[in-house]
């Protein structure tokens, strides 16, 4: 149009007026774009300070936190480091940093680029990022690094110290997550000695009859370094007979009343932390009460561990445990328990003593204990007289109850004590009148907690109250039950339960958020966790449970992975200390899905370029506007001035 109207000018002087109109135009024209130019150079600005001073990660809590939710001071951090919480010092005394290292580091801002964009940072969970790899913590498990730098190129608040080898070592304030250098191994350090802790169970508890089966558990702990020809160790007594035991793939051998059990791994058997794997080794016992056991034996099963020290090559022996029942036998009336479990017919008034056993132990040294007698034929019980086997005065309790207890009584010294209840009744002395029981006072040692995890599942549409390995239909509602349980002698103060990863479940339902139960639910990562910690006392247990619903209809996945709980496999797989599976009908038919896990990674740097080209355009057509607006006046002054002549 402009050249046009330049090159007829001179042949149509008339077209002054379009040419002052044009003027005009384009003088309109270059204001809209010098507003435009404006408007993106103040938005330069702000991406041009984004990239000097980006904006700090928001604090938001994630189950990849290796502490949850990070900390607000540095005090914060070396508290958490002092009670181990979630395993924090585990982790950094890992790389050689103390919390004594800790309370020293400096608080720096440290850009995600930093050290040539070589900085890794250290979470529990993996998200397959470029460069991501997995590291193994002895005592904490398995970790995950990748680039600092994706996640964006942000600053962080971080503590920073150095490691005993001179490297740089890192904490960030917003989720207590570990930066290193990528690919950074700290030295190879002695292996720790190794720290072992045996608890048992047995169940029934209490009073068992002969013929009755007693089932004992035992779970085994390391909390030290890898135990060398590790084994756990069994001693039946006498009045028990060895049905059957559970132990996995370990070797079993049996001497008599004597078991053991090896880990499989030759040559040196070995027994690695448990807290790396997350929960103790399990061996569980069935026997049985023999026949001709007499009424008020006391039957004690014993156990302990054994491995040998790397250094001196000695057998060490471990936490000897023992639990107890004891034997009554039921006699009909009018007779009482004899020998060898028998019960004998009597025609007098008599009285027999049918047991005496622990009632109560509060503390290692305090006992109280239960003694039960039995009559017929009208004789009376008259007293209870306890002997408490070390000396002290005998204690006498009046009473013609059948039942009685003592109170409770504190020995002094370590050791082992026969116990003696004697019973006065109208039928005089007699040796049946007596019961006794043998208890050992341990030395005081370090109690431990011992923390076992299992789950369970419950359809509760089909009222199926073990939906492991069953058949859920479309629209089932099943809900999951996850117990903790403390087998250990100590309490386990701020503890974090074990967040639950619900990926492979939730590839065929849906998470039901109204059953959670003050649990957090990360969608990204598909985990469930409870952030709050619990105390958990010796024997006590906290279960946690939520809700999922089948899909309706159920998606349609057309190639299952071959191994066991692959992605899409028609089996909603849940592992939290023992696996639970719910089978989905065969008969849904099945399509690929395939899932997009990262998104491209942009940040102000990519804005202020794409910027920088709008800017150079815009100011072209801006420049372009008013040089042809400039031409046009100069072509309207020359054109009144010669008054159309050129």
């Amino acid at each position: 149009m402009f050249n046009k109207l330049l090159s007829n000018l001179p042949f149509n002087p008339s077209l002054i007026d379009q040419v002052a109109f044009y003027s005009s135009r384009l003088k309109k024209e270059a204001v809209v774009r010098r507003v435009g130019l404006a408007f993106i150079a103040i938005t330069m600005l702000l991406q041009i300070f984004a990239v000097v001073k980006p904006t700090e990660a928001s604090n938001q809590c994630s189950s990849n936190d290796v502490i949850r939710c990070g900390f607000k001071t540095k005090q914060q951090a070396v508290d958490q480091c002092n009670t181990n919480a979630q395993g924090f010092r585990t982790i950094i005394e890992y790389y050689g940093i103390s919390c004594a290292t800790l309370a020293g580091a400096s608080t720096q801002t440290i850009s995600a680029t930093a050290q040539d964009n070589q900085l890794y940072s250290m979470g529990r969970n993996p998200y397959q990022k470029r460069g991501e790899y997995a590291a193994d913590i002895p005592g904490a498990g398995t970790y995950y690094l990748r680039p600092l730098s994706s996640w964006g190129n942000t600053n962080y608040k971080m503590l920073v110290m150095k490691t005993p080898d001179n490297q740089t070592f890192m904490v960030m304030y917003d989720c207590g997550n570990i930066v290193i250098k990528g690919g950074y191994n700290p030295p190879a350090r002695p292996e720790p000695a190794s720290s072992l802790k045996l608890a048992k169970i047995n169940q029934p508890t209490g009073i068992v009859k002969p013929g009755d089966y007693i089932d004992y558990t035992l779970a085994f702990t390391n909390t030290g370094g890898t135990s060398a020809f590790f084994a756990v160790n069994d001693t039946l007594p006498s009045q028990l007979e060895y049905i059957s035991s559970e132990y996995g793939n370990w070797i079993f051998e049996r001497n008599g009343s004597t078991l053991k059990w090896v880990n499989n791994t030759p040559p040196f058997y070995t027994f690695g932390n448990t807290d790396a794997f997350g929960t103790p080794g399990f061996i569980k016992i069935k026997t049985r009460v023999k026949q001709n056991t007499p009424s008020g034996t006391t039957v004690c099963n014993a156990g302990w561990l054994t491995d040998v020290n790397t250094t001196t090559g000695k057998v060490q022996r471990w936490s000897d445990v023992s639990v107890c029942n004891t034997v009554v036998v039921d006699c009909p009336a009018g007779t009482l328990p004899g020998p060898n479990g028998t019960c004998v017919p009597i025609k007098v008034p008599d009285a027999a003593c049918l047991y005496l056993k622990i009632y109560k132990q509060p503390t290692r040294n305090k006992f109280s204990f239960e003694a039960k007698a039995s009559v017929v034929n009208g004789a009376t019980i008259s007293s209870y007289t306890y002997d408490f086997g070390d000396g002290s005065k005998t204690e006498v309790n009046k009473s013609n109850k059948l039942t009685d207890t003592s109170s409770e009584h504190e020995y002094k010294k370590d050791g082992t004590y026969n116990v003696q209840a004697t019973i006065g009744s109208s039928v005089g002395a007699k040796q049946t009148l007596i019961c006794k029981v043998s208890i050992t006072v341990k030395p005081q040692e370090n109690p431990t907690p011992v923390l076992s995890i299992s789950k369970g599942a419950k359809n509760i549409t089909r009222g199926i109250n073990d939906a492991n390995n069953t058949v859920a239909n479309a629209g089932d509602v099943i809900e999951y039950s996850l117990t903790t349980t403390n087998l250990g002698d100590k309490a386990a103060s701020n503890t974090i339960l074990r967040s639950e990863s619900l990926a492979d479940v939730l590839e065929y339902s849906n998470l039901d958020l109204n059953s959670l139960g003050g649990a957090t639910f990360e969608d990204t990562s598909k985990t469930l966790s409870w952030n709050a910690p619990v105390t958990i006392q010796p024997g006590a247990k906290i279960t946690k449970t939520f809700k999922v619903a089948v899909k309706d209809p159920i998606p349609q996945t057309l190639k299952p992975y071959n191994q066991p709980g692959g992605s899409y496999d028609m089996v909603m797989t849940n592992v939290y200390g023992n696996t639970v599976n719910i089978k989905l009908p065969s008969s849904v038919v099945k399509t690929t899905e395939q899932i997009t896990t990262t998104l491209p990674n942009t940040g102000p740097g990519s804005a202020l370029l794409i910027g920088t080209g709008i800017t150079i355009i815009i100011g072209y057509f801006y420049a372009r506007s008013r040089l042809l607006s400039k031409e046009l006046d100069i072509v309207r002054s020359e054109y009144a001035t010669t008054s159309g002549g050129m």
